[in-house]
């Protein structure tokens, strides 16, 4: 099961990278990444199955948050798990926004 964690933060992608090998996921199937670019053309080499974003890597650009709703659409059989950067009080489970796209605080 090839996964992509993007998150700008080395302790979160350690962290998330440690659960998934504890949970049968290989090392080798695991690529971490930092840019939307670099997302881009993993999802086009790996086809993976799941890609973890912290929000915080693309919220901030206008161009970047484009092209992340591309690469959502472009790979329908992959689920995107995207972490929301700053946490809503009043949200504080998952939202599945559509068939390979869920929200989480």
């Amino acid at each position: 099961m090839s996964t992509i964690i993007m998150d700008l933060c080395s302790y979160t992608r350690l962290g998330l990278s440690g659960y998934l090998v504890s949970r049968g996921v290989k090392k080798r199937e695991i690529n971490d990444i930092e840019t939307v670019d670099e997302l881009a053309i993993a999802c086009g080499a790996h086809q993976p199955s799941v890609v973890f974003i912290n929000e915080d890597c693309f919220i901030h650009t206008p161009s970047d948050s484009q092209q992340i709703k591309q690469i959502i659409n472009q790979h329908p059989d992959t689920l995107f798990i995207v972490f929301m950067a700053i946490a809503n009080v009043h949200f504080d489970e998952y939202l599945l926004v559509r068939k390979n796209l869920l929200i989480s605080s």
